[in-house]
């Protein structure tokens, strides 16, 4: 297998890692289905291994989000007098907007049905309280640095804030899963490191075992042949939350970070940008070259450069000339080389481009939005909603154990609410609000209308709230379902109310 490699330039250490290990953080999986005092320091040290290769990529990926990239490593073999190492850390430019874009504001719960709007409400006031939406921008800024984060949940004493959240670091922390089908979690690690020791607590469903080892390798910047291995068992204790605190999550299926597709595209624009200031450099300390020019004996090259005026006298009939050997980079063909650059990079990211030419000024709307890329920046952050909302139902089977304990919130379900993430509402207002009054006047339900036009992002609370307007100028939209009640269910025809004025609906459509 390959490792990776270290090199020190001017007393930074970058630590480069091959092709192999920047495809993805492994799932870590295991075949057991439950583990005991007895497997468990060998099925965690199964899982170290893994975990081990994994902080590899999660090392790099993390210094070089931070300006630690192998342009730092650049050499010369000629002109070594001059040599630029020009960073462009676009590497923070895709975190900052990824997580920027994907919680423009905290991802909150929306209720899914008439009659809960209330404790909806008061769930969210724990949630926030508790510091998770907080935890979920932390969490956000590392899977989109290294592919995976993980939260840590705990029950409190106190009936104002019953739960806490904690965003660990994945590199430290991890979840084991089983291989059968479902791959439900089997057990959560976290590691801390003190004085050469490795303190691993591991939590089941029921128990947590605190184990302790030793760990190789120095934590420098970055830290490369860093493993930790468990040796004994020290404590069991009783896991009283009645799940496994730790929950992962994930940018995409293949847990990798937002800029780990395009390193090797940033790191190309880091060496046209060295050599574009290389180039410069190199014209503004052109060579020298004197033609048939004698000097003043003793006169060196320095004392030569240092001089404003020169003056030359010729040897024999030759001509003197004194001048600056020097050719200029094309620096118009060097842009069009960082554009096209930086465009696909962008675009495999799916960002928007800010290097697009060419549209026209009266494109507006939504044909902006698709030809600039801000659709693909939708649809990617769509798919990481998924994949949260599928972490995030560990976090809300958790919360619901730990109120109803507390006999706090008795009788939410989880199938009452669900996670919501709010975009920017009044982008296209114009076309969203045309979308709505169509569906509603075509007899779709208010609620219905609303989500499919997208004019809002939590449909049931602000037609609730805006109940009484829609009915003054569309009528009720429950009158059928009303009408057909009030016939005792006996399959009577179903009655519509009628405007004498008009023969509208109750609705407002024409009969």
């Amino acid at each position: 297998m390959a490792q990776e490699t270290t090199t020190t330039t001017e007393n930074v250490t970058i630590n480069t890692v091959s092709p192999e290990f920047l495809c993805g953080r492994y799932d870590i999986m295991s075949s057991v289905e439950e583990i005991n005092a007895d497997t468990v320091v060998n099925e965690v040290n199964s899982a170290l291994e893994f975990h081990n290769m994994n902080l590899i990529s999660e090392e790099y990926l993390y210094w070089y989000r931070r300006g630690l990239q192998p342009i730092l490593n650049r050499t010369k073999d000629r002109n070594t007098y001059v040599l630029t190492k020009c960073i462009e850390n676009h590497a923070e430019e895709i975190v900052t907007f990824k997580n920027g874009y994907f919680l423009q504001e905290p991802a909150k719960f929306v209720s899914r049905r008439n009659g809960i709007q209330r404790k909806v409400d008061k769930l969210n006031e724990f949630i926030y309280r508790s510091g998770k939406y907080d935890c979920d921008n932390k969490v956000a800024d590392w899977f989109h640095m290294v592919g995976k984060g993980a939260l840590f949940v705990e029950e409190t004493l106190d009936n104002d804030i019953p739960f806490r959240c904690y965003a660990l670091d994945p590199r430290s922390a991890f979840v084991v899963y089983s291989m059968r089908p479902g791959n439900r979690p089997l057990f959560g690690v976290n590691i801390v490191t003190k004085d050469s020791i490795a303190y691993i607590d591991v939590y089941t469903d029921q128990l947590i075992y605190r184990l302790s080892g030793g760990y190789t390798g120095e934590k420098t910047t970055p830290y490369p042949n860093y493993t930790t291995l468990a040796v004994k068992l020290d404590k069991i204790e009783r896991n009283t939350l009645g799940h496994i605190p730790i929950i992962e999550y994930r940018y995409n299926s293949v847990n990798m970070g937002a800029f780990e597709g395009v390193t090797y595209l940033l790191d190309c624009i880091n060496q046209v940008q060295s050599g574009r200031v290389d180039g410069v450099e190199q014209f503004i300390q052109s060579v020298i070259v004197a033609v048939n020019c004698q000097f003043e004996e003793g006169t060196t090259a320095d004392e030569i450069k240092k001089q404003g005026m020169i003056i030359l006298s010729s040897i024999g009939e030759n001509k003197a000339d004194f001048k600056i050997l020097s050719e200029e980079l094309n620096q118009d063909q060097t842009q069009t080389l960082v554009d096209n650059l930086y465009d696909q990079a962008l675009r495999i990211c799916a960002m928007p481009t800010v290097t697009v030419k060419g549209t026209s000024a009266s494109t507006t709307g939504a044909a902006t939005l698709f030809n600039n890329g801000w659709e693909n920046a939708a649809s990617a952050a769509r798919n990481t909603e998924d994949l949260f909302r599928q972490s995030n139902s560990h976090f809300e089977a958790i919360v619901l154990d730990i109120l109803e304990r507390r006999n706090i919130l008795k009788g939410l379900a989880r199938t009452d609410f669900e996670l919501n993430f709010i975009r920017n509402e009044t982008a296209n207002m114009q076309s969203k609000a045309q979308a709505f009054q169509t569906l509603v006047a075509s007899g779709w339900h208010p609620e219905l209308a609303a989500k499919m036009s997208g004019i809002t992002n939590d449909p049931v609370a602000d037609v609730k709230m805006s109940e009484k307007y829609l009915k003054m100028i569309w009528g009720d939209p429950d009158a059928a379902v009303k009408a057909e009640e009030a016939g005792n269910g006996q399959g009577e025809a179903l009655v519509i109310e009628e405007d004498n004025n008009n023969g509208e609906n109750a609705m407002g459509g024409d009969i």
